[in-house]
């Protein structure tokens, strides 16, 4: 009986969305707020992806970080710091919104959806993740006219973070440099 609820019987918007989806681009802005509702930080830069297993977070900014997952690895570079940590992918992406999106699986071998809804114009869907070891609680995935829109989620520890896209291109061409790492020289680098 529970199953009927978990899975909807017909084709979901994030269904639509990935389905021929092999690989995107798009300007994003992040807000972060604390459990208490405060805003934290707010950053902006470009995310590229690669299905199935590759994306990169180019945050903007001098000193701002780097985000690289390469297949199976995923590389983190804190540009302020002079340090880069890795981890493997697979740990990394436990129950997270690029394992969501990046990866080529069925959406419930990963996440449970927990319901679909409209909200400010868009399709949106809630989903848990499978994996009770994940730090993330529910990511919510908004879309109009099959273009992903915002992305929302809420850690274990209650931190909101939320991404806007804009400029979404949609099967671009992009170069496999953009998923290969290569840590600067000079920087400390560590397994996480």
């Amino acid at each position: 009986m529970l199953s009927l609820f978990s899975a909807p019987l017909h084709a979901t918007s994030l269904d639509r969305f990935l389905s021929g989806l092999k690989t995107m681009q798009a300007d994003f802005v992040q807000s972060v707020e604390s459990q208490g509702g405060s805003q934290s930080t707010s950053q902006k830069g470009v995310f590229y992806l690669k299905r199935p297993g590759k994306f990169r977070w180019d945050y903007a900014g001098k000193d701002a970080q780097l985000i690289v997952a390469d297949g199976r690895t995923v590389w983190l570079l804190d540009r302020d710091l002079e340090q880069v940590s890795h981890q493997p992918q697979k740990m990394a992406l436990r129950g997270t919104p690029a394992q969501l999106l990046s990866q080529g699986e069925k959406i419930d071998k990963h996440f449970t959806i927990l319901r679909e809804y409209k909200r400010d114009g868009l399709e949106w869907m809630a989903l848990a993740p499978v994996d009770k070891d994940s730090q993330i609680e529910e990511v919510d995935v908004a879309f109009r006219d099959n273009k992903l829109i915002k992305l929302e989620m809420t850690d274990k520890l209650g931190q909101y973070t939320r991404f806007s896209f804009s400029n979404v291109q949609r099967n671009p061409s992009l170069s496999k440099s953009l998923f290969k790492f290569k840590a600067p020289p000079g920087f400390d680098v560590w397994e996480h």
